[in-house]
């Protein structure tokens, strides 16, 4: 590490607290389990520990691994590294669980697939860790290790991580941050279908158990992320509450409902006053399911990003507006910014924007003498999880972010409102202490102003596929809300395919995608002419489709027609108002079958456009 990045880190060293002071500067062997409540700058120590332990510990970046719970997560702590140490933080090895578990599983595992369960996967990282010397040997080298929300690490993933943890030299540090007041994932688990092995606890309660060795408890109790008085109570003194056991039990979700309420700015209509001309820039509103979600995400005219946890991580659409006729091996910075400028646009900001893109890229494929390796980039986007690099967590567009609580963890904003949900019949104890600790999460996302609002959550049902949908049914007619824009909704072919579009229609549509790249567009979902059950995404703005539904969503419509067991209802031949939030970028390796089937220039080129669909519609069919 040169020296002006270990002087920039030990400057680092100033304006903590002392609990924060003495998770930083442990010894680099020490295994600390943190208790870090919400607002205690848990994100902040981890990555200031981590370039600490660069600095002055001399630990190489390349032999630390940095676990995150979610891609959001490790995409914040990737940036946050990076203003510490600068390039250091490239060689430091940040992923999420499964993440890593594929790293590892790719480069070990002959019969490694892009296809199966992360579950499947992980499993078969968990016999490599156990059978091959080549992966224990990997981790014998490794230094130090930091692991985020070991209370939410549950079932398989813990399993993965314990046996990853039983592989680490002795001497091999280990700083794992929890809270168990924010852990939101257990109960659903413990209730999988999967084998009996969930029972096991999650790594908290592993690591407190002792199954790992020993572990020196150090807390993170200052809450940094508020000065509201209110805040810090619901922050600290509510979270305290919450840990205690004498309360009935069966009443914990209530009273911490009550107890938010209370301390909240107001109800929604207090918001409206406090806001009467637009919503603030930084607002997050929550919800407990994600029906709830798409419901209100339906309704909105304004410009905004979803957080969904079911949602893979997308690519920008700038990708695919720089490199969709780009055919060239390789691209220069210069070359890169001429794309940039005449593809994504010259607004304030571009300059700065058009750097980091291209560092990314540099990260990701480049080669010693500053230039992209295309192949290799296609190579490195096209993977199951897109890199952390570029992928996008929080899909949508500039503005305020709808979300369910559950994916809002590690997520922080000015203004949040909780959509406080109405108090469910639970008939469990963990059932009853995990919806508790859920509005708890909701309710500490908020650095400003938190205002509660009631809400009553949609009664909605699941596909085999994971689709959520409302029905309401009758003898004559079905009408339906779907959820529009799962992964797999709409393919390659669907856009750019040989036997789906003449060459010229399939540029055009393209092109329409490319102008609408920034902008919320309602599209209408037709039955195609020719009799086929797909769906064409029809613009009657420009009068002509841009893509087509993939045979998998036609099938789930079927199904939502079928779905009843007495009576069976037509499937309807057009679904209108299906809104996009932009666009997004689908990226082929060069050695992907699919590119057969598709137009030039994308089959050579392997970038293209691709409508972000994310919508829940409403139609309704008469009985068939």
């Amino acid at each position: 590490m040169n020296a002006s990045t270990a002087v920039g880190a030990r400057h680092l060293l100033t304006g903590w607290d002392a609990e924060q002071m003495h998770v930083i500067t442990a010894d680099s062997d020490a295994r600390l389990i943190v208790e870090a409540g919400p607002g205690t700058g848990k994100t902040a120590v981890a990555c200031a520990r981590l370039a600490y332990l660069i600095s002055e510990e001399d630990i190489e970046p390349s032999k630390i691994l940095m676990i995150s719970f979610t891609r959001a997560a490790a995409a914040e702590i990737r940036a946050r590294l990076h203003s510490y140490v600068g390039e250091a933080s490239y060689a430091i090895h940040n992923a999420t669980i499964d993440s890593h578990a594929w790293a590892v599983r790719s480069g070990h595992d002959p019969k490694a697939r892009l296809t199966g369960s992360y579950d499947d996967n992980i499993e078969r990282v968990i016999a490599l860790l156990m059978s091959d010397e080549d992966v224990a040997d990997e981790y014998s080298q490794i230094e130090h290790v930091v692991i985020d929300e070991a209370q939410d690490i549950v079932g398989r993933r813990a399993e993965l991580i314990e046996a990853m943890i039983r592989q680490l030299p002795t001497d091999c540090g280990l700083t794992i941050f929890a809270d168990e007041a924010q852990a939101i994932y257990g109960f659903s688990k413990r209730n999988s279908k999967r084998g009996n092995h969930l029972n096991h606890g999650s790594l908290l309660e592993r690591v407190r158990a002792k199954k790992l060795g020993h572990f020196s408890g150090l807390p993170l109790r200052q809450v940094h992320r508020t000065s509201s008085p209110q805040l810090r109570t619901i922050y600290s003194d509510l979270r305290t509450e919450l840990m205690k056991s004498e309360y009935q039990v069966l009443e914990l979700r209530d009273w911490v409902a009550n107890a938010i309420e209370r301390l909240s700015a107001g109800d929604f209509e207090k918001f409206i006053n406090k806001h009467p001309a637009d919503s603030p820039q930084d607002l997050l509103v929550l919800f407990r399911n994600r029906a709830d979600v798409l419901d209100f995400s339906q309704d909105q005219s304004d410009a905004h990003g979803l957080r969904l946890s079911e949602y893979d991580a997308g690519l920008p659409a700038w990708l695919s507006l720089c490199f969709s006729h780009y055919l060239e091996a390789f691209i220069s910075e210069k070359k890169f910014r001429e794309l940039w400028s005449s593809k994504v646009g010259g607004h304030v900001g571009a300059l700065d924007e058009s750097r980091a893109a291209w560092l990314s890229l540099l990260k990701l494929a480049g080669r010693h003498d500053g230039v992209v390796d295309m192949l290799q980039l296609r190579r490195r986007l096209a993977g199951a999880r897109p890199p952390i690099e570029v992928a996008r967590s929080e899909f949508g567009l500039e503005g305020f972010t709808l979300s369910t609580i559950h994916a809002s963890k590690g997520r922080e904003a000015d203004v949040v409102i909780l959509m406080m949900p109405e108090a469910r019949k639970l008939r469990s104890v963990e059932g009853v202490v995990e919806e508790a600790r859920v509005l708890f999460v909701g309710a500490t996302r908020a650095r400003k102003e938190l205002y509660v609002a009631p809400s009553k959550s949609l009664w909605s049902e699941k596909l085999g596929s994971g689709r959520v949908y409302c029905s309401n049914r009758n003898s004559r007619e079905q009408q339906v809300s779907v959820e529009i824009g799962r992964n797999g909704d709409v393919e390659p072919r669907g856009l750019i395919g040989i036997a789906e579009f003449k060459s010229a229609d399939a540029l055009a549509a393209q092109d329409l995608l490319a102008a609408a790249s920034n902008s919320v567009t309602a599209y209408q979902l037709q039955t195609q002419p020719e009799g086929e059950s797909r769906y064409d995404i029809f613009s009657s703005e420009a009068g002509t489709s841009v893509g087509i539904m993939s045979a998998c969503f036609s099938s789930d419509i079927r199904e939502i027609a079928s779905n009843s067991s007495s009576m069976t209802y037509k499937i309807p031949d057009r679904i209108e108002n299906v809104k996009a939030q932009g666009c997004s970028s689908i990226v082929l390796a060069p050695e992907d079958s699919k590119n057969k089937a598709l137009h030039e220039p994308w089959a050579s080129s392997g970038f293209l456009l691709t409508p972000r669909i994310v919508a829940f519609p409403f139609y309704k069919t008469d009985r068939s």
